[in-house]
């Protein structure tokens, strides 16, 4: 989900939590720095802000752009009414830890396209300035569902990679949540990303940002490929 934030595009996602309660900011960036120590994020340049809940939907974590870093991880914090209410969807632990890694990795996902100024906050704002059902609106979504899937790919591969005992859990967590009509934000279309890995899964021959390129491909988001220019035209 993104979401407009005291003038900054903040992408979010909302996920489960670990059975001792709703993560804390320390405990969300004790997290995202578990997954960027791996060599698959290792170079990426990132900072943390946090945030009230409230301002963010209630939202647990996300990133925005800012100059000097390829993205701000921000975390809400404070009473969360909605986590409190996903902590009552079913999962064990093991499926709720390694849902909270996938998510991290989601997020960091994220910062790869913002530094390949695929998302920006324009981006969003066309959304919000766009009326809904028309052509122009269907595009720009359609962009974002792009974005999503990247994210959710550059995850999985992260995921089968560094936890493949994992994988299976987050993979089953990521779709439930995605299909959840309490959760699932309607307008991002990744059904096609997870309809190939469950019958194809990523192909572990490839590096990893070679994975993420290829079951875009094969899920056949049409313009995963494209350059930047892609949403600069929508604008």
């Amino acid at each position: 989900m993104l979401r407009l934030v005291t003038g900054l595009a903040v992408l979010f996602w909302s996920t489960f939590v670990s059975a001792q309660g709703i993560p804390t900011v320390d405990q969300w960036v004790a997290l995202v720095e578990e997954v960027r120590q791996h060599p698959f994020f290792r170079d990426l340049k990132i900072s943390y802000a946090k945030i009230p809940a409230a301002k963010v939907g209630f939202s647990p974590v996300g990133v925005l752009e800012r100059a000097g870093v390829d993205c701000v991880v921000v975390i809400s914090e404070g009473d969360n009414p909605k986590m409190e209410r996903m902590m009552q969807l079913p999962g064990t632990p093991v499926t709720e830890h390694a849902f909270l890694l996938t998510i991290a990795a989601h997020e960091l996902g994220h910062c790869f396209r913002i530094r390949g100024k695929h998302l920006t906050l324009r981006l969003w704002q066309r959304v919000e300035e766009t009326a809904p059902g028309t052509s122009e609106r269907e595009a720009l979504e359609r962009l974002l569902s792009i974005e999503e899937a990247y994210a959710d790919a550059y995850a999985f591969a992260y995921m089968l990679n560094a936890h493949p005992e994992l994988y299976a859990a987050a993979f089953f967590a990521m779709r439930s949540l995605r299909h959840e009509p309490a959760f699932a934000t309607p307008f991002y279309q990744v059904e096609p990303l997870y309809a190939h890995l469950g019958s194809r899964g990523l192909d572990t021959r490839l590096a990893l940002h070679e994975q993420v390129e290829a079951v875009m491909l094969g899920s056949r988001f049409q313009s995963a490929t494209a350059s930047p220019g892609a949403a600069a035209a929508l604008h």
